[in-house]
């Protein structure tokens, strides 16, 4: 069983590294993703990275928080996040808008997706007991 502890940590981690990436050198995400990279990305690129700085903060803070509505609606919102981000970069690359660098954010984001769902639905049933 995932800790909620662990993966918060391992979520922060990750949201943080891809905030200053896509902040201070966004060319690697394009290049890995292999999409243009040009004003209008540039620009999401970095509204994203204000984003996973949010998931990284909010990740991060909430790590040590124990079992509770708060809690449960944090792994829920989380879980419905990333297998959103993995149905889409899925969706892209078949579509021909994303290179096969996406499937390593598909992979991370199906395994982050798996994770806080098992911890949300395991502490749902333990609720209901």
């Amino acid at each position: 069983m995932f800790k909620f502890k662990t993966v918060s940590m391992v979520t922060a981690v990750a949201a943080l590294v891809l905030c200053v990436i896509l902040l201070s050198v966004p060319e690697v995400i394009f290049e890995l993703f292999n999409v243009d990279d040009n004003s209008s990305a540039f620009f999401f690129g970095r509204r994203a990275a204000m984003l996973f700085l949010g998931i990284a903060v909010l990740s991060w803070v909430g790590r040590n928080a124990s079992h509770s509505e708060s809690r449960q609606a944090i792994c829920l919102g989380l879980a419905t996040s990333m297998l959103a981000l993995a149905i889409l970069g899925i969706f892209e690359y078949l579509r021909g808008f994303a290179g096969v660098g996406i499937l390593l954010a598909v992979i991370t984001e199906v395994c982050l997706f798996s994770m806080y769902f098992k911890i949300w639905l395991s502490n749902k049933i333990v609720s209901k007991v």
